[in-house]
């Protein structure tokens, strides 16, 4: 009865490593693994969908937050003028030779810098370069010296340009550093601490200005930027010369008694006829071409 139960105990084992043999081989040869790794890459391919959608709707959020930021920002401005200039709503005239008059200070930032689109693209037009199509095009100008690289300046500090490359002509760079230099001569004169004015826009080319409007469908394609004239001068945020600055923290960091300075510098300098100047509420910037 041993023997037998034994030869039955061995005989189921070889009974099951013959059924276990036999499944073995059916599913190498018809492949039964195929569908478990397509299954497989399917749920790779719904991971990396659901990675996409988050990373689109974390873009929304952003962009979203920015909107919201410029929306503050943009109030708290509104606030802000009619604090500052509630007890002058009507400027001071100041007597001239010949019987002009002149308004004396910045009375009001949007009164003072009106200067639209359609006024400075006729002077851009007329004092700037042919729009160029791409970064290439502008170096090579650099090259015939119609366009100067304005990045290394100990006047003033460049913003990090997503769109748009630091390239002007002559006449403009020598506008912008006037404008710099007198700023930083009138902070001295009146004790403030010294800080560099920050760049946020110059020249775009016909690339840039379609990369913008991908973000920004109001961007205009007849940009004066286009001409090599034109900068943005930001007026919410200035370079410590001592070093570097946080953008975010700078952006939140309002400075009215340089953003004042630097409006009296830019008003002389228009009212001398050396360039247009636009108020730029939403950009935080004054928007500037030479004449």
């Amino acid at each position: 009865m041993r023997e037998k139960g034994k030869y039955n105990q061995w005989k189921f084992i070889a009974m099951f490593v013959v059924v276990m043999g036999l499944f073995a081989g059916i599913k190498h040869a018809f492949s039964i693994e195929v569908p478990v790794k397509e299954e497989g890459r399917r749920m790779k391919d719904d991971v990396r969908r659901t990675e996409l959608m988050a990373d689109d709707e974390g873009e929304m959020k952003e962009e979203a937050a920015k909107e919201e930021e410029a929306v503050m920002m943009d109030d708290i401005e509104d606030t802000r003028d009619e604090i500052l200039f509630e007890d002058e709503e009507d400027p001071v005239m100041v007597p001239m030779q010949g019987g002009a008059h002149r308004v004396r200070g910045v009375w009001s930032y949007a009164a003072c810098f009106p200067d639209s689109q359609s006024v400075q693209i006729l002077a851009a037009q007329k004092n700037g370069i042919t729009p160029v199509k791409n970064r290439k095009e502008a170096e090579a100008l650099v090259k015939r010296h119609e366009l100067v690289n304005i990045c290394h300046s100990p006047f003033y500090s460049i913003d990090d340009l997503t769109h748009s490359i630091p390239y002007l002509v002559p006449r403009a760079q020598h506008l912008l550093n006037t404008i710099c230099l007198n700023f930083i001569d009138s902070c001295q004169v009146k004790g403030l601490p010294i800080h560099l004015p920050i760049v946020t826009s110059v020249l775009r080319t016909a690339d840039d200005v379609s990369n913008l409007q991908r973000g920004n469908k109001n961007a205009t394609t007849n940009s004066c930027h286009c001409y090599g004239t034109t900068v943005d001068i930001a007026y919410n945020k200035f370079m410590p010369i001592t070093g570097t600055y946080e953008p975010q923290a700078a952006l939140l960091r309002w400075n009215e008694p340089m953003k004042q300075v630097l409006s009296e510098v830019l008003r002389d300098l228009r009212e001398d006829g050396q360039c247009y100047v636009k108020y730029e509420r939403k950009q935080g910037c004054f928007h500037l071409t030479c004449r």
